[in-house]
């Protein structure tokens, strides 16, 4: 039984996933019982209550891309779940996405900056900062300029995802100190107590890397 109306891709072959099968394997994963300690943790976030390992133990599902073209397709798949603005579907998004590290260090922000618009709770915030942007900064430090655009939005939820980045460009073998200090010093006042927080957050994952190994 499908739970979501869904878009169509185009032709998918039988060694690719359709956005119905993922969104019915999302579907099979709820557990009613998790949605109330989600939400307590996560507040905002629109959930089914399924666990991360099972979302990532799907997102390994769908196939590999083995070029450009095929990597294309998972993006317009992340498209359309990023608009669902599920907590299941964006994180599955994600970590599809992240899957493909060597495509990601050449993404284009333009792509991607439609799947930040529905950004509304810290988790799917910080799993596609990590997954996806991160790398791609990391690839491309001028992206600094990107993320602080972002530090300067009115919405909280998209000043958390320049620092989440800032945090995340220092972790996975990462190492990009200036862009880290650069965000940090943006929001080091912000109004926020989120915000704030990660900072913090973002300074020690700073820190950890100038550390003697």
């Amino acid at each position: 039984m499908r739970v979501f109306e869904v878009e169509p891709l185009g032709v998918w072959h039988h060694s690719r996933m359709t956005l119905a099968e993922i969104r019915g394997g999302i579907a099979a994963l709820a557990d009613s019982k998790r949605v109330a300690g989600i939400l307590r943790v996560v507040p905002g976030a629109r959930t089914n209550g399924a666990p991360v390992p099972k979302l990532r133990a799907l997102a390994k599902q769908v196939p590999l891309a083995k070029d450009d073209e095929s990597f294309e397709r998972l993006c317009r798949l992340m498209d359309a779940l990023s608009r669902s603005r599920s907590r299941e579907e964006m994180l599955v998004g994600a970590f599809i996405i992240g899957r493909h590290q060597r495509f990601v260090k050449t993404l284009e922000w333009k792509r991607v900056a439609a799947w930040l618009l529905p950004i509304d709770n810290w988790e799917t915030c910080d799993q596609l900062s990590a997954e996806v942007l991160a790398t791609m900064v990391d690839a491309k430090p001028a992206l600094v300029g990107k993320l602080l655009a972002l530090a300067k939005s009115r919405e909280p939820m998209q000043r958390r995802i320049a620092v989440a980045t800032a945090a995340s460009v220092n972790q996975r073998g990462r190492s990009q100190p200036e862009v880290t200090i650069a965000i940090c010093d943006a929001l080091e006042k912000d109004p926020s107590p989120m915000i704030r927080k990660a900072v913090a957050w973002a300074r020690r994952e700073l820190g950890k890397t100038a550390r003697p190994r």
